[in-house]
């Protein structure tokens, strides 16, 4: 894909961030141009530097909450098996 066909990949891409490489290739292909391939699609995105990414589940520790951790392991590292099993859950 070459000039024209990235700027209007570019635009399709602006109007919804969250869309699928078999959605944008539908989208691309319906209009005056030529229809792609899903590859193509992606191969061009990759050029462009956008790539898919996987939102966090969880948010990341803060210096502080490691900080805590490694107090914690530090405390608890010589606990026997017993101690451990006492820990209700």
């Amino acid at each position: 894909m070459k000039g024209k066909g990235r700027r209007r990949l570019s635009r399709l891409i602006k109007q919804n961030r969250r869309q699928t490489v078999t959605h944008l290739t539908v989208q691309y292909s319906a209009g005056p141009s030529a229809s792609v391939w899903e590859h193509t699609v992606q191969r061009t995105l990759l050029d462009m530097g956008l790539c898919s990414r996987c939102p966090t589940r969880w948010p990341l520790l803060i210096k502080r909450h490691r900080q805590l951790r490694l107090q914690w392991a530090r405390k608890h590292r010589d606990w026997t098996m017993d101690e451990w099993k006492r820990i209700p859950l």
